[in-house]
């Protein structure tokens, strides 16, 4: 099967400096690994890479067929669709900063491609955090209560209050501009020194436990993968008085503590709030409360409707067979033939 894996910034696409260099890197190592394997299973795997990371071109293996896209080629996704219309599924591995996944998979749609992601209406639920936090909400599963910034002035209980929050994009791509504050009266000091568009960032208290995620392959089913455990870092800003940097580094796995049932039910309960069309990757951020794990109830965070860095460490555990389900049969009707049913507990993973 002819396969087109197609990354974001080292395939064209542009973003603000400051949120590049750590969103390049998860997205040149996604890209390799599933390229990489994809090969190894024995698919024809195609790929662009622009300029400025062809170079990187020697982490993929030599199989993969590139097209290099010229310095002066500004029309990037017209050769992405190029490659997509010649190949039998295509899978994006983008951001959704901007909209920028639910644009680009709607348009190579529209150009007829296969492209293994989620329907319209999920992309666009799981791609703005607030609609997230209104759907889980809606569905009475535990959750950080979430309010936009503009909602978050207008609250005259927030100099009161002594509860570190945290402060995100609405439309957010792993910790990128995610700041936290020790107390709100923090971040109110922080904002009178700048000016943010009230509806395009939330405010929700930062809870305490462990950051964790879950995996599933999606479609007429929902197969989950296991779960790992993040590092996240807080590290006061040098330039802003009163702010932290919240930094994703990695994770491990798999995730202890957490059974196969509760994984099960928290991947229910986000299908249940959520739009119909979840297809293919789906990435599930939680938190594991500091108590007891069976006294308290997993805390979804975020819903990633692409591929997630935390497929560096699931194919660890999988190897290649992974990535030939998710493009085969993300239906389910030929999952269970790839991919081993119990969670393998006892293969550590580290990315």
């Amino acid at each position: 099967m002819k396969v087109a894996v197609l990354e974001y910034l080292s395939g064209g696409g542009t973003i603000e400096d400051a949120m590049s260099a750590p969103l390049l890197n998860e997205g040149m190592s996604m890209l390799s690994a599933l390229a990489n394997d994809l090969v190894l299973w024995g698919h024809q795997v195609h790929t662009c890479l622009n300029n400025m990371t062809k170079q990187m071109s020697a982490s993929l293996h030599c199989d993969v067929r590139i097209l290099e896209l010229s310095p002066s080629d500004s029309d990037w996704l017209s050769s992405w669709e190029a490659i997509a219309r010649t190949c039998d599924r295509t899978v994006v591995i983008a951001p959704e900063l901007d909209h920028q996944l639910e644009r680009i998979v709607g348009r190579l749609r529209a150009d007829g491609a296969m492209v293994v992601a989620s329907s319209k209406d999920f992309l666009s639920a799981a791609s703005d955090k607030l609609t997230t936090a209104q759907l889980l909400s809606a569905s009475n599963g535990s959750h950080p209560s979430t309010r936009t910034l503009s909602q978050f002035l207008e609250a005259s209980s927030n100099a009161t209050t002594l509860t570190p929050v945290t402060l995100k994009r609405r439309d957010g791509a792993g910790c990128v501009d995610m700041k936290y504050f020790a107390n709100p009266g923090l971040l109110n000091d922080w904002l009178a020194k700048r000016i943010l568009n009230g509806d395009e960032w939330i405010v929700q208290p930062w809870l305490s436990g462990r950051p964790a995620s879950m995996a599933v392959i999606a479609g007429d089913h929902w197969h989950v993968l296991g779960a790992v455990e993040q590092f996240i870092e807080i590290a006061p800003s040098s330039l802003d008085c009163g702010s932290s940097n919240v930094s994703y580094l990695g994770g491990t796995g798999p995730l202890k503590g957490v059974t196969l049932d509760q994984l099960e039910s928290l991947a229910k309960r986000v299908r249940q709030a959520f739009p119909p069309g979840a297809y293919g990757w789906i990435g599930i951020d939680f938190l594991v409360p500091n108590e007891p794990v069976g006294s308290g109830e997993l805390v979804v965070i975020e819903v990633n409707p692409r591929l997630t860095t935390s497929y560096l460490g699931y194919r660890e555990w999988y190897g290649h067979k992974l990535a030939h389900a998710l493009v085969e049969d993300s239906s389910g009707s030929s999952l269970s033939n790839h991919l081993i049913a119990a969670l393998p507990m006892h293969e550590l993973a580290k990315w």
